[in-house]
């Protein structure tokens, strides 16, 4: 089951935005039904006995603020590019100068 760019959920969303929020919010369900028959789609390598489990897990990185679950790191990365980008992309370049 792809999760990350989903394409029901971009269309969701976009039904969100256009204010149609019956067809988005069935849309919504038809998607996490899915997400919940599919089983295991934690991409987390780690031995983890909250794995595949988000509720616990985003509670204890939220708690603990320390770093994002594995999940999010590319949904992150993806913006934090786009960011560097206005800067023509001296983000990386700018992090090895820092003390």
């Amino acid at each position: 089951m792809k999760i990350d760019g989903n394409e029901m959920t971009v269309r969701q969303n976009d039904l969100e935005r256009a204010g149609k929020k019956k067809e988005a919010m069935e849309l919504k369900r038809e998607f996490l039904k899915q997400v919940r028959e599919a089983g295991d789609h934690c991409p987390c390598k780690e031995n983890c006995p909250h794995h595949a489990n988000c509720f616990e897990c985003v509670t204890l990185h939220r708690g603990h603020r320390d770093h994002l679950p594995m999940c999010m790191w590319d949904m992150l990365n993806e913006r934090l590019y786009k960011l560097s980008l206005l800067t023509e992309g001296t983000l990386e370049e700018y992090g090895k100068n820092q003390p």
